[in-house]
C-alpha cells in the first residue's frame, strides 16, 4: 500500500481547492475557546449567510431546524471527547427551505491547532430526499 504520493504527484494548494470545490465540500475551523467559526465562501453560502471573517456558533445554531438544534449543539460539544472521526447529519432552514447538512471532523482534539478544530460541511439534501422517497415507497 502506498502511503505517500510520489514527488510528481505532490498536492499543490490550488489542486486541493479544485478537489474541494469538485466535491462540494465547505471547510470550517472552530475555535473551541471563543466559539467562533471561520468558513470558506461555500460554507457561508451553504448556511445562507453573507461572507465574513468569522461567525459565532449561536448564529449558525439559529439556522438549525428546531427539532435538531439541541442534538446538534450536544454533538458539537461532545466532539472534543469523541475518539476518532465523527459525522452528524442535521437540517437547517434557509428562507423556509430545508437543507440537510453533514458535519464531519476528528474528535478528541486530534489535529487541533491553537485551540482550533477543523472539519467540513457537506450538503446531503439530495441523499436525504432520496432516502425519504425510498422509505415512502417501502411503506414505512
Amino acid at each position: 500500500m502506498i502511503t505517500e504520493l510520489p514527488e510528481a504527484y505532490a498536492w499543490k494548494p490550488e489542486h486541493l481547492r479544485l478537489a474541494v470545490d469538485a466535491a462540494g465540500v465547505a471547510l470550517w475551523a472552530w475555535n473551541v475557546e471563543t466559539d467562533l467559526l471561520t468558513m470558506d465562501r461555500r460554507g457561508f453560502d451553504l448556511w445562507g449567510l453573507e461572507w465574513s471573517n468569522e461567525v459565532d456558533f449561536e448564529t449558525l445554531s439559529a439556522r438549525i431546524h428546531p427539532a435538531d438544534r439541541d442534538r446538534v449543539r450536544a454533538a458539537f460539544a461532545a466532539t472534543r471527547a469523541i475518539l476518532g472521526a465523527y459525522e452528524t447529519d442535521f437540517r437547517i432552514l434557509i428562507d423556509g427551505e430545508v437543507r440537510w447538512i453533514a458535519a464531519r471532523g476528528e474528535g478528541a482534539d486530534v489535529g487541533i491547532v491553537g485551540r482550533t478544530m477543523f472539519g467540513i460541511f457537506v450538503d446531503v439534501t439530495g441523499r436525504k430526499q432520496a432516502e425519504e422517497g425510498h422509505e415512502l415507497l417501502a411503506g414505512r
